[in-house]
């Protein structure tokens, strides 16, 4: 029916003929922006208002909000990043002097780039939160395999995003930063071959610049949405727990009020990080000066602690091997314990995933250690 003249939705009405808003509006709950579907049969306002009063299942509301919280740092580092992405070059020559003129001479470039530097550090650090809270919450029972081995994959990708974007600025600490990093993932015997392949060798210059800024801004971000969806559309199929699928007492407009305060938080957040403890630009990359501090990122600290503490004789491809035993363990640890349930095997797996967590801190320490005695 064609809209009348004196219609206030008559601009709405005439898309909505043509477009099927109500679809691409429930697109949102994918990525669960949106907790609650929509019927694409029905009219914007319909459908919306529809949900409005509808109850939300348990797993919307808190303590499960750092899948939502890790996205809305994505989409913070996907918006900051773009707008670096207008200035940055990425060659060697002209790298660095690109991103001291953005943060010198762009209007708001500093905020940006500092934003997008402590949007990437929360970002691991709520991924990380993500996964032990899955683990000793047993989120990773028979029939949520998929939404462990997703959220260890998550962390893992974003690591390796977050090591290609440090090389970017061609500063000191960025070079030599990479350099040590690539020391650790080259050793691995799986990871290390697959990392040379897709860079082009160990060794850093133009060429391998370009291609960590293609890692970076195209082909990681594709895959951590991917991981997203796949995140996102599995919690809304089985839940986080057993009772997370009955409906809970919130609606959807409450719901949304505590999204826009949630992202309202983290641009604040964000915004006082960036202005009280900014990060320091270092001085252009010099490869043939190793600064005497140079360690891989914090991430890479235990794994580089660990093969370090072999003796020299140990082949070097054994010592990266523990890693990624280590990695496929935690990966493959619903089909380890697959029912995750109470009891001595409970205690047993909770006990155990303790120690390697103490293990893996008193690693980072003893990494950070052996570089700074060096």
């Amino acid at each position: 029916m064609d809209p009348k003249p004196n219609d206030k939705r008559s601009v709405l009405t005439w898309i909505e003929d043509r477009v099927n808003l109500t679809e691409i509006i429930s697109f949102l709950s994918v990525f669960g922006l949106l907790p609650s579907e929509l019927d694409s049969r029905k009219r914007v306002r319909e459908a919306l208002g529809e949900v409005m009063r509808r109850p939300l299942p348990s797993y919307a509301r808190w303590p499960h909000v750092l899948g939502i919280l890790s996205f809305i740092l994505f989409l913070f580092l996907g918006l900051t990043g773009t707008m670096l992405a207008f200035y940055y070059q990425p060659t060697a020559d002209v790298a660095y002097s690109s991103v001291t003129l953005i943060a010198r001479d762009v209007a708001f470039g500093g905020l940006i780039h500092q934003v997008h530097y402590w949007a990437a550090v929360l970002f691991l650090l709520v991924l990380g939160a993500r996964v032990i809270r899955f683990f000793f919450t047993g989120l990773y029972a028979r029939g949520r395999e998929a939404i462990w081995m997703v959220a260890v994959l998550t962390f893992v990708f974003a690591t390796i995003a977050d090591m290609t974007g440090r090389l970017l600025p061609w500063d000191t600490a960025g070079y030599w930063t990479t350099i040590r990093a690539r020391e650790v993932t080259d050793a691995l015997p799986i990871l290390g071959p697959i990392t040379a392949f897709l860079v082009g060798g160990s060794g850093l210059d133009s060429l391998v610049l370009t291609r960590y800024y293609v890692l970076h801004i195209a082909v990681f971000p594709l895959i951590l949405v991917l991981l997203f969806y796949i995140h996102f559309s599995s919690v809304r199929r089985v839940g986080l727990s057993r009772v997370d699928r009955a409906p809970g007492t919130r609606s959807l407009r409450v719901a949304m009020y505590d999204l826009l305060l949630l992202v309202l938080f983290m641009v604040g957040g964000l915004i006082t990080f960036a202005v009280l403890l900014p990060h320091s630009f270092g001085v252009v990359a010099d490869p043939f000066t190793t600064p005497p501090d140079a360690h891989p990122p914090w991430y890479l600290l235990a794994p580089h602690a660990l093969m370090e503490a072999f003796p020299a004789f140990v082949p070097k491809f054994l010592r990266g091997l523990i890693p990624e035993i280590m990695l496929a363990a935690v990966l493959f640890l619903p089909f380890l314990d697959p029912e995750s349930g109470s009891g001595t095997r409970r205690r047993l797996f909770r006990n155990v995933g303790i120690g390697v967590l103490l293990l893996w801190v008193v690693l980072t320490v003893a990494g950070w250690r052996l570089e700074v005695g060096r």
